[in-house]
C-alpha cells in the first residue's frame, strides 16, 4: 500500500513499520529484528573486505619467502 503510493514496486521494511505502527508490541519487534538482519549485513561486509586482504597478504609473504631463497 504505502510502496504503491510511492510508486514504487519494493516494500521495504519502513511500509512494514508504518503498517504496524498502531501494534507498539509488533511496531518493537520488527524494529529489533530489523535492527539485527542489518548489524549481520554489517558484519558479513565486513568479513568479505577482509577476506581478499588475507589471501593478499598470504600471497605477498610466499612471493618474498621465493625472493629470499633464490639469493
Amino acid at each position: 500500500m504505502f510502496a504503491r503510493h510511492a510508486k514504487r514496486s519494493t516494500v521495504t521494511t519502513e511500509d512494514v513499520k508504518l503498517l504496524a505502527r498502531r501494534s507498539n508490541s509488533l511496531l518493537k519487534y520488527i524494529t529489533e529484528k530489523n535492527e539485527e538482519i542489518a548489524q549481520l549485513n554489517l558484519e558479513r561486509k565486513a568479513k568479505k573486505k577482509r577476506k581478499p586482504e588475507d589471501e593478499n597478504r598470504d600471497f605477498m609473504e610466499l612471493d618474498a619467502d621465493v625472493v629470499g631463497s633464490d639469493s
